[in-house]
C-alpha cells in the first residue's frame, strides 16, 4: 500500500475534484488527505456538501504532534467517511482551517508523512490533495515517502507552458529527496484538447499516468456535491475513473513492492 499525490501548477484543472473521484473508486480502502496549503476545503465545501468536520482534521493532528503522540490513530480518528455506506473504507481527512497554517506545519510533515506510510499495516493506500505547486514546491517529506507524484493538467498551451515553467521546481524537490525511486507522472484532463497524449509528454519530458476527459456535468458532483445525473454511472468521467484508478493503484502498489524489495 502507498501514497499517491495529485498536485497542479494553475489553470484550475481539477486536482481535487480528480482526487475525490480516484479516491470514489479505489479499488482498496484509502484515505484521500487535503494537504492543500490555501486552505480552500474544497472538498468539504463541495463534495461533502458544507459538512462540519467537528473540528476534526490537520490541525488536530498537529496539536497530537505537539503532545507526541503516536498519529496513526489520530489520524484515523481525525477523518471523515467519504460516503454514506458505513462498511465503504474511504476516508477523508480534512485540511487547513486558515490561510497560512500549512507555514506552521513544518515541523509535523515528516511525522504524517511517516502515518500515511505506515497506514499499509490497516491496508489502506493514501491519496494526498497537495493543491497548487507554490513557489516552494510540496514537502519533501511527502515526495520522500510517497510512490507517484502526478501533476494534473489540461492540454491547453497555456497549461503546458505553465507546467513548463513550474516542473524545475518539483523535479528539484523530489531530487533532493532520499528516496530516489520517488515516481513522477502526468494526468492529463481533456486530452486532444488541443493537444494529444504524446505532444504534451513530448513537451513536457515526462510519461502520462493518466487521463480523464472533460466532463463539467458529471464533474460537478464530485467538486461541488450537486446531485448525480440520470446517466452519472456511464458518464464517460467516471468510466475514466475506475480505470485510471486501477491503473494507478497497480503503478503504486508496483512502485511499493520494488522499494520493499530494495531495502
Amino acid at each position: 500500500m502507498a501514497i499517491l499525490i495529485l498536485t497542479s501548477t494553475g489553470g484550475a484543472p481539477g486536482v481535487t475534484t480528480l482526487a475525490v473521484g480516484l479516491a470514489l473508486t479505489w479499488p482498496r480502502p484509502v484515505l484521500l488527505a487535503d494537504c492543500d496549503p490555501g486552505a480552500h476545503q474544497a472538498v468539504l465545501a463541495g463534495y461533502l456538501a458544507g459538512q462540519a468536520p467537528n473540528g476534526k482534521g490537520l490541525l488536530r493532528v498537529a496539536e497530537a504532534h505537539r503532545d507526541r503522540r503516536p498519529l496513526r490513530e489520530v489520524v484515523i480518528d481525525q477523518s471523515l467517511a467519504l460516503t454514506d455506506d458505513h462498511g465503504d473504507r474511504r476516508l477523508f481527512l480534512p485540511g487547513f482551517t486558515k490561510a497560512g497554517s500549512a507555514a506552521h506545519f513544518g515541523g509535523v510533515w515528516e511525522d504524517l508523512a511517516e502515518t500515511f506510510e505506515r497506514l499499509a499495516d490497516v491496508n489502506f493506500d493514501v491519496i494526498v490533495d497537495a493543491g497548487r505547486l507554490g513557489p516552494y514546491g510540496l514537502p519533501p517529506q511527502l515526495l520522500e515517502r510517497s510512490a507517484l507524484t502526478g501533476l494534473v493538467l489540461r492540454t491547453s498551451l497555456r497549461a503546458v507552458m505553465s507546467a513548463r515553467v513550474h516542473l524545475p521546481t518539483l523535479h528539484e524537490d523530489a531530487r533532493s529527496s532520499t528516496a530516489a525511486q520517488t515516481n513522477f507522472g502526468l494526468v492529463l484532463v481533456g486530452e486532444g484538447q488541443p493537444y494529444g497524449r504524446a505532444e504534451v509528454a513530448n513537451a513536457l519530458n515526462a510519461p502520462v499516468v493518466a487521463t480523464v476527459p472533460d466532463d463539467p456535468v458529471t464533474a460537478g458532483h464530485l467538486s461541488d456535491g450537486r446531485p448525480r445525473h440520470r446517466k452519472f454511472d456511464s458518464a464517460p468521467l467516471v468510466r475514466s475513473l475506475r480505470s485510471a484508478a486501477l491503473t494507478l493503484s497497480v503503478e503504486l502498489q508496483r512502485t511499493s513492492d520494488l522499494v520493499g524489495s530494495e531495502t
